[in-house]
């Protein structure tokens, strides 16, 4: 026994030292070198390099239709998010055996199946990718998508409010909205604001501008005139914003998906207990490593007027926001399965002093934490809505650093504005600084 005591310190150094910290994300460290470098395509090619593992293929499906979008090819894009769709719902009830198998060793014995802000961003992105298109039919059905997916999450969790997604709401209502489904744009401009609220007491995230104009507006064409009155104190609004058209304009709608969301690590530790016949135990938990966003803002100018960018969607925040409500249930599971580990090991050891030591020395080399999630995700999401007379413009961009300087100047494809259209373009920035690791 004296012999156990001296080896067990060791032990734990050791088991700590080949679980490590890195987890899902330090794969990804190649990748995203490649698009802070502003190359899409080596970043793809990196990733299929692997064939989708079986337990992860969701997020295989989900980085490389990021990927593809990044590309602009749009068509694929959507394909991979299809798939994603089908696994999504493939896994959503898992088996008990997958069960089973993660009481035993870990909660990454479970396929994947998204985060609700993930599965929620799937729809999200297939709408951008159609818009982009000029589908707006097909756009229309993801936002259907949303508010279906919306629902079923709120079924499953109703006390979360990480389940009314305030982007997805609002651009559910620009879609009704350019299809002149005024009051469904209404209900959904609605749901956006009081989201845009909820979120705001969790993470730093607060109603557009922009959002706001788009009730008063609203409000007034539905003739809802006490609703509309009430929107002019509370927003301090003197008059709604025309509507695209109006004054014979057009808009083009950009979005500049700044930096990538955080990257999940393993916080653990591994003690040794010296009663008994000796054990080691082992907690394992996920935490986010929050990176720079790398942009603090943007500005577009085009026919010698420049405008700014809005933050529309905080997916940092709320990723983090997310894993705190969970954190609960997390630190719940992995109690019960150490303490699992631990009676197994003590009973073996019982019987057998080294076979007991190497069930726990298993159950300490089994107990990580999942740091599984969709990296290629922005941190942000900024909204920049150029009115402007019809014709064919190009848009020169200024990419602002955390002080407020220019750190970078690009000039956009020429877009062509047409009377009472929106035409929807994105930007995907990732900066060097974004992707370091500390």
């Amino acid at each position: 026994m004296g012999s156990l005591r001296w080896v067990l310190p060791w032990l734990a150094v050791c088991a700590t030292g080949l679980t490590g910290c890195a987890g899902y994300g330090s794969r990804f460290e190649r990748l995203e070198r490649d698009l802070a470098g502003g190359r899409p395509a080596a970043a793809l090619a990196l990733l299929d390099e692997k064939a989708p593992a079986g337990r992860d293929r969701l997020l295989w499906h989900l980085e490389r239709a990021m990927l593809l979008r990044m590309e602009g090819r749009f068509e694929a894009s959507n394909r991979e998010f299809e798939i994603a769709k089908q696994v999504v719902e493939q896994v959503s009830a898992l088996s008990l055996r997958e069960k089973g198998t993660a009481l035993l060793f870990n909660d990454t014995a479970t396929s994947y199946q998204g985060a609700a802000y993930e599965q929620v961003a799937i729809h999200l992105y297939e709408a951008l990718n159609y818009l982009e298109l000029g589908d707006r039919d097909a756009a229309r059905v993801e936002a259907l998508q949303v508010d279906v997916r919306l629902r079923e999450l709120t079924q499953g969790d109703p006390d979360s409010i990480f389940h009314n997604d305030p982007f997805a709401r609002y651009l559910s209502g620009m879609i009704f909205e350019d299809g002149g489904e005024w009051s469904d744009a209404m209900i959904a401009y609605r749901k956006a604001a009081q989201a845009y609220r909820d979120h705001g007491k969790h993470y730093s995230l607060a109603v557009p501008a922009a959002l706001r104009g788009d009730l008063l507006r609203s409000a007034e064409r539905l003739g809802l005139v006490e609703e509309a009155a009430e929107y002019r104190i509370a927003l301090g609004l003197e008059q709604a914003p025309e509507p695209c058209g109006g004054g014979g304009s057009g808009e083009v709608v950009l979005l500049f998906h700044n930096g990538l969301v955080p990257v999940k690590v393993e916080q653990s530790l591994t003690v040794p207990v010296l009663v008994g016949h000796g054990q080691l135990v082992r907690i394992a938990v996920p935490a986010y490593h929050v990176r720079p966003v790398g942009a603090g803002g943007v500005v577009a100018e085009a026919d010698r007027r420049r405008f700014a960018g809005q933050v529309v969607a905080n997916l940092g925040g709320m990723a983090v926001a997310d894993l705190e409500a969970h954190m609960g249930a997390i630190v719940a599971r992995t109690a019960a399965r150490v303490a699992a580990k631990y009676t197994a090991s003590y009973a073996t050891g019982k019987e057998n002093q080294w076979a007991g030591l190497l069930v726990n020395l298993a159950g300490v080399l089994t107990e990580q934490a999942d740091t599984r999630s969709w990296l290629t995700l922005p941190q942000e999401i900024r909204m920049i809505r150029l009115r402007l007379p019809p014709g064919e413009y190009p848009i020169e961009l200024e990419i602002l650093g955390p002080g407020g300087g220019v750190v970078e100047r690009r000039t956009l494809a020429p877009v062509a504005v047409s009377r009472g259209r929106r035409v929807y373009r994105s930007i995907h920035w990732v900066s060097l600084h974004s992707v370091m690791r500390h």
